[in-house]
């Protein structure tokens, strides 16, 4: 598998309240995984997190030579990035666990995206959320 482009999205009700993810993982714009979970209450940014560890334990399997992630979470893409500090303990945490699992690959990358473009994602973390 040479490159994949990944798709995260988290969601949550009340902001902290029940939460959600979604990922969507594509090769050559053939898709190869959907996956949602319900994670328990936390809020909109820890869901994104939970959601891109979530693809990047997913994406193991496939043992890319490129990943590709994209988000439309400003704050997740860049803090990921090293733009964003970040101050809350839990996502340092969070962001530790992620850059981690980072390591076992030889690229990646994050794109920031328009919400339009995550659809896939998203309707996967709305959907999840009813469960």
């Amino acid at each position: 598998m040479k490159e994949l482009t990944v798709y995260i999205d988290g969601a949550s009700k009340g902001n902290p309240g029940k939460a959600s993810i979604g990922v969507v993982i594509y090769s050559d714009k053939i898709l190869l995984k959907k996956t949602g979970a319900s994670i328990g209450d936390a809020t909109n940014n820890v869901a994104e997190y939970i959601a891109l560890i979530t693809a990047l334990i997913e994406c193991l399997n496939y043992k890319p030579e490129k990943l590709e992630i994209k988000s439309d979470s400003q704050l997740l893409v860049r803090q990921m990035e090293g733009i964003y500090r970040i101050k809350d303990r839990y996502l340092q945490k969070l962001q530790f666990i992620a850059t981690r699992l980072i390591s076992l690959y030889n690229n990646v990358s994050f794109s920031y995206i328009p919400r339009e473009e995550n659809k896939e994602a998203d309707k996967i973390a709305e959907d999840s959320l009813k469960k």
